[in-house]
């Protein structure tokens, strides 16, 4: 899995954008490193931007990793998911299920992200739309 970050902190905003094979792994990975960030704030959006990536797992796997999951954290911050692929569109959906999430959403451009939280932002959707090839491998 290739993955980078970018903390826009006027915006109070986080973009995520993963690309590659992902794993259960992967998943507690990013958990993990995000807990680590000294910027991270559960409060800012997140826009996840999935696209071009492929889950590896079965949707068992990955139900009960979501239900290990703090849905304190990780339920009030609004979650943007950017998605072009039917499996990571249901990985998407059960995240938001699972948690209960109210201000979860899903899209399929970075764009349509952006304005649905309102943000016009040219640095946000040149992060997102940068070439993978920038991302850092882990």
């Amino acid at each position: 899995m290739e993955h980078t970050f970018k903390i826009l902190k006027k915006e109070k905003l986080i973009l995520r954008k993963m690309r590659g094979r992902i794993m259960l792994k992967d998943y507690r990975l990013l958990l993990k490193q995000a807990s680590q960030i000294e910027e991270f704030h559960y409060n800012y959006s997140i826009i996840l931007d999935y696209r071009d990536t492929s889950l590896i797992g079965s949707v068992l796997e990955y139900t009960s990793f979501l239900k290990e999951i703090n849905k304190r954290k990780h339920s009030k911050s609004t979650k943007l998911f950017i998605v072009n692929s039917p499996r990571v569109y249901v990985a998407c959906n059960l995240f938001k299920d699972l948690l209960g999430s109210k201000n979860t959403f899903i899209f399929s451009s970075p764009l349509a992200a952006l304005h649905h939280i309102g943000i016009h932002n040219p640095e946000a959707l040149n992060f997102l739309e940068a070439n993978p090839t920038s991302l850092i491998t882990k």
